[in-house]
């Protein structure tokens, strides 16, 4: 479990930084624009259906985390591993909503009075946000428990405890960041070391597996 965990956790991280090509690749502009998204929904849903796999894997990741770390602080672990659930399950419903656009799009190619396709999917993309914002939050305060616990432990560094819990502290920031008026590079300082901190933690968890 921990072994393959490990490499759940590894893959996301990977998947991430395949997230972030792919939007400067395709030119998509965060958050999506519901006219352009409706008029060309191919780029944005191939992205997020990679990113969904991505999330996915979040909960193999963090159960392995659970039983690497559980005798060092097994009630912190549970709550991570529930808040994890959690998010992805926010996750799976924010990337959904993003899916429907190619049902929508194809409708409103086809319509008279485009209006109604734009409002509903500015309604669709608006949801999504706001799901998505939700996973982010419970992944950010299942990061920071962990990285936590970590500190406890022997099989995990202080440097790499840290990050993961700055990377949680940092995500929640990344929601709001356009609203509070954080500067772009400082809200991208989370997503960086949320990546960093999967790939990282995910080969440890991996060798930890192996020589188990």
């Amino acid at each position: 479990m921990i072994k393959w965990g490990g490499l759940s956790l590894f893959l996301a991280g990977v998947i991430v930084i395949i997230f972030i090509a792919g939007v400067g690749l395709f030119k998509i502009t965060l958050p999506l624009d519901p006219l352009t998204t409706l008029q060309d929904p191919s780029a944005p849903t191939v992205l997020f259906i990679i990113t969904l796999f991505g999330e996915f894997l979040l909960f193999p990741g963090f159960l392995a985390l659970y039983f690497a770390l559980r005798d060092d602080d097994k009630t912190k672990m549970l709550m991570a591993t529930a808040l994890s659930a959690l998010s992805v399950v926010m996750f799976f419903v924010s990337r959904g909503l993003i899916l429907t656009m190619s049902k929508i799009s194809n409708s409103y190619e086809e319509a008279m009075d485009c209006g109604v396709y734009v409002v509903t999917a500015e309604f669709a993309l608006k949801a999504q946000d706001v799901y998505s914002t939700m996973a982010l939050i419970l992944l950010s305060v299942a990061s920071i428990f962990v990285g936590f616990v970590m500190l406890k432990s022997k099989s995990f560094g202080v440097p790499i405890s840290y990050i993961v819990i700055f990377a949680g502290i940092f995500s929640i920031i990344t929601p709001f960041a356009v609203n509070l008026g954080i500067p772009l590079a400082i809200s991208l300082i989370g997503l960086f070391l949320m990546l960093v901190w999967q790939i990282g933690v995910g080969l440890k968890l991996f060798t930890l597996g192996n020589n188990s």
